[in-house]
């Protein structure tokens, strides 16, 4: 049985026989001409199940009925004021307990008498997360990862570090050049991590096969790898939709940041993608033939030559904020079957294009969702912005 408690997170005041209530920007006002809607909060301090709330609210209301307050902490519960005390983290130690600290002041603003604050956070905690390249985005996903919580991750390079790295690439300095970018990315993140489970491998991959066996065993994989560009793409692709693993990958070129999300038997792939571009952008097909024969050439492609930090930094938060939408589950990703793209000019995300799953992929067609991203069916909210 739930025991209802007020979110800290969330205050309140007392104005003009009114109680108000803030999070987020957001005010969420409740008539009280009585005063019984005040003392119903104040009993729900997290030690009373509803039926106790009642019979002490009761004794000073006597028209008080217990559906009444069940009613009305049903209403506070829909309306993101209280939460239930009976989860108290307890799994997590004191280290844990402290440090994420306002990560749990966060979730409680989520959270409700079905699902606690510590539930989000564990949620993120238990995900097991591969992070393939560790170039400009990679470097910053693979820190912020880890403040965020998640504490069993793999990464895969094959690079060393260069000077020209190091105007976005933060993992790295001027005493590293030379040496493997997976073995000090694992030296910075372990000394930054706490209770992190850290698999570092110092391998180039060259395969659909190569991904898989990178990622076979992970919930969420960051594709970040870029060489080769384009074959990398489906590559990455094919590993991670037969490994069931939910794909966010994207990257920068030039003055354009873009994302995407593959969620396996929920949207479609970058196989349904790039057929719906064949099959309907002649100009978009003709240029990836282009790209696809320079690259067989050993040719550089254009953005290879150009990187900015702005921009990396821009897609590290929408990647790491949709790794941690789906981990947690408090709500849907936002790049599901869709290309988000910002620019250097006009840094607003936007839906660049979006891609819907076809039957007869050769990649992801006929492939069931994992048990755990089930939640997600084929409703997908709106875009926020």
């Amino acid at each position: 049985m739930p025991r209802p408690v007020l979110k800290q997170s969330v205050p309140y005041v007392l104005f003009e026989e009114g109680i108000h209530f803030r999070c987020g920007g957001v005010l969420t006002s409740l008539e009280d001409p009585d005063g019984r809607v005040l003392a119903l909060l104040r009993l729900l301090d997290g030690h009373r199940e509803p039926e106790m709330v009642w019979r002490d609210l009761h004794a000073h209301y006597p028209d008080v009925t217990l559906d009444d307050v069940r009613d009305a902490i049903a209403d506070l519960d829909e309306s993101g004021l209280i939460q239930d005390a009976t989860d108290t983290g307890g799994d997590f130690d004191a280290d844990e307990m402290e440090r994420w600290d306002r990560n749990f002041g966060f979730w409680e603003t989520y959270a409700s008498t079905a699902v606690s604050k510590y539930e989000f956070q564990r949620r993120i905690r238990d995900c097991k997360i591969a992070v393939l390249g560790l170039g400009g985005v990679g470097s910053h996903v693979l820190l912020d990862l880890i403040g965020v919580g998640f504490t069993d991750i793999r990464i895969v390079d094959f690079d060393t570090v260069e000077l020209s790295n190091l105007n976005r690439q933060v993992l790295f300095g001027t005493q590293f050049l030379g040496q493997p970018k997976v073995e000090v990315a694992a030296d910075r993140a372990r000394a930054f991590g706490g209770n992190l489970k850290l698999e570092a491998h110092n391998t180039r991959l060259k395969s659909a096969d190569d991904i898989y066996r990178e990622v076979h065993d992970r919930d969420i994989v960051l594709g970040l790898a870029d060489s080769p560009k384009l074959d990398m793409m489906h590559w990455v692709n094919a590993g991670c939709v037969r490994a069931g693993a939910a794909l966010i990958t994207g990257g920068v070129s030039t003055q354009l940041a873009y994302m995407y999300t593959v969620v396996p038997g929920i949207s479609g792939c970058t196989e349904c993608w790039w057929e719906s571009v064949e099959q309907n952008d002649p100009t978009s097909r003709m240029l990836n033939r282009e790209l696809r024969a320079a690259e067989a050439r050993g040719e550089r492609f254009g953005e290879d030559t150009a990187a900015f930090n702005g921009l990396v930094v821009l897609l590290d938060a929408y990647m790491v904020g949709d790794a941690v939408r789906l981990a947690s589950r408090v709500s849907p990703p936002v790049s599901v079957g869709r290309v988000l793209e910002a620019t250097f000019h006009s840094p607003q995300i936007q839906v660049g294009e979006t891609f819907e799953r076809l039957p007869g992929c050769a990649v992801c067609g006929g492939v069931k969702a994992p048990e755990w991203l089930s939640w997600l069916g084929d409703d997908q909210r709106p875009l926020p912005f």
